[in-house]
């Protein structure tokens, strides 16, 4: 099945909905996010140290309508640098996603990487990576989830992640707006973004950790 394919048959699934966002979760666990395993995470992980990661805005999307935020993408971009992830840079393509519908979380992952590997179809970033960052908000000034979509020149998934309430990294932060103010709402956009980028670092850590673990496993 091609590109295309998947990503109509995914925005069936969303457009149609299967469950409640709204809910809450009985534990945490200490992982810093659900990572689905890909077969190129490990050339990431050789190469993310000196590769290039063009990083476009935020995607916050909500039941109406997605927006962008260029603030999380700057606080994105100079995260990488100076915290020497990679060479982080910007680019302004903004990726257009359908109005937040309820999905599981998994369905609205799946079907954010396809539209943004449709979106970078015939689009030269400049760099070896692609970073797009996206906070879930069906309810207005609380952040439902958070999906981190890595990928590479291709447009394949080279180390994406999401994020829930099931995560103690993110529950841990309290990601909810303290009114309705211009203000509150954007220290919660920059709270979410650091949650992201410190999931990011963590599981850049545990997977390079886990990676000789990880072969001998698939042996047995």
């Amino acid at each position: 099945m091609n590109r295309s394919s998947r990503l109509l048959i995914l925005t069936a699934l969303v457009s149609i909905g299967m469950t409640a966002l709204a809910r809450e979760a009985e534990q945490t666990a200490p992982a810093p996010g659900f990572r689905p395993q890909s077969e190129y995470a490990g050339t990431f992980l050789d190469a993310v140290d000196t590769a290039t990661i063009a990083v476009l805005p935020t995607l916050i999307r909500r039941s109406e309508r997605t927006a962008h935020s260029f603030a999380s993408q700057a606080q994105i971009t100079r995260f990488l640098n100076e915290e020497g992830v990679a060479a982080a840079i910007t680019r302004n393509r903004r990726i257009k996603m359908l109005p937040l519908q309820p999905v599981s979380q998994w369905d609205l992952f799946q079907y954010g990487l396809d539209t943004v590997a449709s979106a970078l179809e015939g689009y030269d970033t400049g760099a070896d990576y692609t970073l797009v960052m996206e906070f879930l908000l069906p309810v207005d000034h609380v952040i439902w989830g958070i999906e981190v979509y890595v990928l590479d020149r291709d447009g394949y998934n080279a180390f994406s992640f999401l994020l829930n309430e099931h995560h103690e990294i993110f529950t841990a932060a309290k990601l909810q707006a303290r009114g309705s103010s211009e203000a509150a709402r954007t220290k919660m956009i920059a709270n979410a973004t650091q949650v992201g980028l410190l999931a990011l670092q963590q599981q850049i850590r545990e997977a390079r950790t886990d990676q000789p673990d990880e072969s001998a496993a698939a042996l047995q």
